[in-house]
């Protein structure tokens, strides 16, 4: 089972990789040696690669311009900027952030400007705070309705107060078949974030008005076999969506595919069994007494 699921998240991990079309490969002291790092900077080696390393020694902000790229041969609506990054003992939420310039859509309108920030709470879009080992970042964007191509891309840290950043060599990457930015960063993703919100909503809403219509007919004594098959059925369903929800954990399915999942099914597990047993025990109540009131009126 396990050689499956590696042999599929090769396979899948292939095809992202040859979807993907690096326009530009950006290393720290190749842009020193050209004067083109500013600010409190320095590039070193770390952990055998060559890093650029940031620090800010007061508990004032401090914003670094990081690089700029002039005129991205970007053609694709999704693109992104990856690299990897460590820090220590940063305070408060710092971040990455990438500034998308267009020309002005016409003339006389102003040019124009969107950012991407890494703020997330985890990932490879999370903030940057306290202390972390190298791992993965991205600045995605999708430029669907703009009419040109951006003109320049600036790349940016901030920092809220003291700590130090270690930043990689960065690449910019254009995805042609990438339909969002959400499938950028998640290319091997089950579904899409906004397909998720779709399947959860209207799957919480199918479940509840169930549990609704079946709590009603319970109450009323009647269709005990649709209401006790229904209430089987979410059993079973909240067993099987709990263990896809833990592979999907295992196999680093991102989070907004495993959490639903996972949580859905322990709910279901947890308030199905109870309200069956309660169901059970009414229907049968109710039995009683349909039985009494037919012996009372029999003997009568």
């Amino acid at each position: 089972m396990k050689a499956i699921v590696a042999l599929a998240a090769l396979f899948s991990f292939t095809l992202a990789v040859h979807a993907q079309q690096k326009l530009g490969d950006y290393q720290w002291k190749d842009l020193a040696a050209k004067n083109l790092l500013h600010g409190p900077v320095t590039p070193m080696e770390l952990d055998g690669r060559e890093v650029l390393k940031i620090e800010n020694t007061n508990d004032a902000p401090l914003q670094v311009n990081l690089l700029a790229i002039d005129k991205p041969a970007i053609t694709s609506l999704v693109y992104e900027v990856t690299g990897e990054v460590r820090y220590d003992s940063v305070q408060g939420g710092g971040y990455l952030e990438m500034w998308n310039h267009f020309p002005p859509v016409e003339a006389g309108s102003p040019p124009g400007e969107y950012f991407s920030r890494t703020l997330g709470d985890s990932g490879p879009m999370g903030k940057i705070s306290g202390t972390s080992g190298w791992r993965d970042f991205v600045l995605p964007f999708d430029r669907t309705g703009a009419t040109n191509a951006p003109t320049k891309l600036e790349i940016n840290l901030f920092l809220p107060g003291r700590g130090t950043v270690y930043l990689g060599p960065v690449k910019l990457l254009q995805l042609p078949k990438a339909k969002s930015a959400a499938s950028a960063m998640y290319p091997n993703g089950w579904w899409s974030p906004s397909a998720a919100g779709r399947i959860f909503i209207w799957g919480g809403g199918i479940i509840g008005c169930l549990g609704g219509l079946c709590g009603w007919l319970s109450s009323q004594g009647r269709a005990r076999r649709l209401v006790m098959g229904t209430f089987f059925f979410l059993s079973a369903l909240g067993l099987v969506s709990a263990i896809a929800g833990a592979v999907g954990a295992f196999v680093n399915q991102p989070f907004f595919v495993w959490t639903p999942l996972l949580l859905t099914g322990v709910l279901l597990l947890i308030v199905c069994p109870f309200n069956l047993k309660q169901m059970r025990r009414n229907y049968e109540v109710l039995e009683m007494r349909r039985m009494v009131s037919l012996d009372v009126s029999g003997a009568s």
